[in-house]
Formats: structure tokens, C-alpha cells, sequence
């Protein structure tokens, strides 16, 4: 009996700390006018999602070094190693 007390409220105190907003409800619109993002991703294999939050400049960087990327992956031949 005393198990079963402990686990409910175990799994209350999970449950309550669960619900506790991590958001900023005095936002006073200077993140959205800096072009401030957020947005949920999964990992490949996990169902469990990630925030990831970016500005508009850090997107910005982000898109330029992965075109620069590509570029660098075009421009290259791909090397064969030919063992035996």
C-alpha cells in the first residue's frame, strides 16, 4: 500500500513539473520584429522532438554555409579506393 502512495505521488510531482510553462508570456514583440524562430525537430530514429530557436541572421549564416557547401561537394570528384 505504502508503494502504491509513493508512486502516485511520485508520478504527480512528474506530472505538475511537467505542466510548468518555459514560456515568456510578456513578450513585448522585439523577438518576432528581430525575426526570432523557433521550431520542433525530430531526430531521425527518435520520436522525441527538439526546440530549436534561431534568428533571422544565424539563418541567414546557416543557408549561406550550407549552399557554399553543396558548391565545395559539386566541385569535387569523389576519390575511389581501389584495394585488394
Amino acid at each position: 500500500m505504502k508503494i502504491k502512495a509513493l508512486l502516485f505521488l511520485a508520478s504527480s510531482a512528474l506530472l505538475l513539473a511537467g505542466c510548468n510553462s518555459t514560456n515568456n508570456t510578456s513578450d513585448d514583440g522585439s523577438q518576432a520584429k528581430s525575426g526570432y524562430r523557433c521550431k520542433q525537430v525530430r531526430a531521425l530514429g527518435s520520436n522525441i522532438p527538439k526546440t530549436y530557436c534561431s534568428n533571422a541572421q544565424q539563418r541567414k549564416e546557416a543557408r549561406e554555409a550550407a549552399q557554399e557547401e553543396m558548391r565545395n561537394r559539386q566541385t569535387t570528384t569523389p576519390t575511389f579506393n581501389r584495394g585488394g
